[in-house]
């Protein structure tokens, strides 16, 4: 399937990147949409509005937080003025966190978004 969300799409909602960093960010934001929800977003005639959302979401908080922009940029942990002194955070431990988080919010964009055979997009092949 072509992208989950265009360049043009991402822009009109507010994106960060620019068009020549976005595809490769939003193939990486595909596949982690794609193993969330075990491919099953790849198989539908229509991307889902909240897929969408969430695409943009992580590719903005990758920009910002990911491993990536870390290893670039870090963000200080600390700072003092007086006697100059900086000390940055573990990037890895940082970068970890963040995909944890953003597992959890982009879970939340697609609770109870189902596929074109009504199949939520987060099953997981166990009925509760």
């Amino acid at each position: 399937m072509a992208q989950y969300l265009s360049y043009e799409e991402y822009a009109a909602l507010g994106g960060r990147l620019g068009e020549a960093e976005y595809p490769p960010a939003e193939l990486k934001a595909r596949r982690r949409i794609d193993a969330m929800t075990h491919g099953r977003v790849a198989r539908m005639a229509r991307v889902p509005e909240e897929v969408k959302a969430a695409v943009a979401e992580i590719i903005d908080v990758e920009a910002v937080y990911g491993a990536t922009a870390q290893a670039v940029a870090p963000v200080a942990e600390s700072f003092s003025t007086d006697g100059y002194s900086e000390s940055y955070g573990d990037a890895r431990a940082r970068a970890q966190e963040v995909r944890r988080q953003l597992a959890e919010g982009i879970a939340a964009l697609l609770d109870g978004v189902t596929d074109d055979e009504g199949t939520p997009l987060l099953y997981a092949g166990v009925w509760s």
